[in-house]
């Protein structure tokens, strides 16, 4: 099974940051926010997905592609406290698990039956070759789709718990 890389650099902040990687291909992506919207932008400044809260900081809606969801779809209750599910654009369940007692540090499980574990997130502070890296993100699947779900759904838990 393959391994793959996204390193998160500038800011320290869910919403606003960029990251960089390869798997099958080079992957660019970057979160930019401004008041109450925030779009998540891949290579080439081509537009891949929105959130737009209410209020400030009220979940809304995100738009990924040309779907419109409900923010709270996205962060559904999971298997436990310390976990959110969401669905992807193939029907597939996913479930981000918050990491007892680390700070910042989710793992991804698909679902579906068998349960596996296909990304981890983890605070990554290093200087590389693209300069400071403030998160590492670690998956094992391929896909541009999921891999928006992933950045997207991973972004929003982060914002979440350290909002709360």
């Amino acid at each position: 099974m393959s391994h793959f890389n996204i390193f998160f650099t500038g800011r320290e902040e869910a919403l606003n940051c960029i990251m960089i990687g390869e798997d099958s291909s080079p992957r660019f992506y970057c979160f930019e926010s401004q008041a109450t919207r925030t779009v998540l932008y891949s290579n080439n400044n081509y537009k891949v997905a929105s959130l737009q809260f209410i209020q400030g900081d009220q979940l809304g809606s995100a738009t990924i592609g040309s779907r419109v969801y409900p923010m709270r779809e996205l962060l559904s209750a999971g298997s436990s406290s310390s976990a959110r599910c969401f669905y992807s654009s193939d029907g597939r369940k996913y479930e981000w698990r918050r990491i007892p007692n680390v700070s910042d540090a989710y793992d991804l499980y698909a679902l579906n039956p068998p349960v596996v574990r296909v990304a981890a997130f983890r605070k990554h502070c290093e200087i590389t070759s693209i300069g400071q890296c403030n998160g590492l993100l670690q998956y094992t699947f391929n896909g541009d789709q999921l891999l928006v779900y992933t950045l997207l759904t991973l972004a929003l838990n982060r914002w979440v718990d350290n909002s709360a």
